[in-house]
């Protein structure tokens, strides 16, 4: 399997914001659209940063509730691993567990293509586990 196929059955429908917009509105961004994580797009649309839920914590820490002021530019992870559409499940939760991220955009040729969670990827591996116990089952009954 491989990136591609999640994202033709998840669509690339992925959530961003701008450098200025606010922590506080990321925040709600997060939680009304439950996900864990957005990325920040510049003017031209590509990838300047993600903000994670990860990110909100360590600025409140920081800031404590002055943190809900700050712009997204501000709190945002700037060096944001990219996949390709053609790399296998296998080397996506490889790049995610050594990075210890959970959100991985998949980009090609400099365009945003979609988004892929762990969770995307935990489902994906979950059903190839359970095609594969079905063949097997399938080929032992034949035998």
């Amino acid at each position: 399997m491989f990136v591609s196929d999640i994202l033709s059955q998840k669509g690339g429908t992925v959530f961003t914001v701008s450098p200025g917009t606010s922590v506080a509105q990321v925040a709600q961004q997060l939680s009304v659209r439950r996900i864990g994580s957005v990325l920040v797009l510049d003017a031209d649309g590509s990838v300047a940063g993600i903000v994670s839920e990860r990110d909100l914590v360590r600025a409140l820490a920081s800031h404590g509730a002055a943190a809900l002021e700050l712009e997204a530019k501000h709190v945002m992870t700037r060096d944001v691993v990219t996949c390709d559409p053609d790399d296998s499940i296998d080397q996506v939760m490889e790049v995610m567990t050594r990075g210890r991220f959970r959100h991985l955009p998949v980009v090609r040729r400099g365009e945003l293509l979609g988004l892929v969670s762990i969770g995307d990827i935990v489902k994906t591996r979950l059903e190839e586990t359970r095609h594969e116990t079905e063949a097997l089952k399938a080929y032992i009954v034949a035998g």
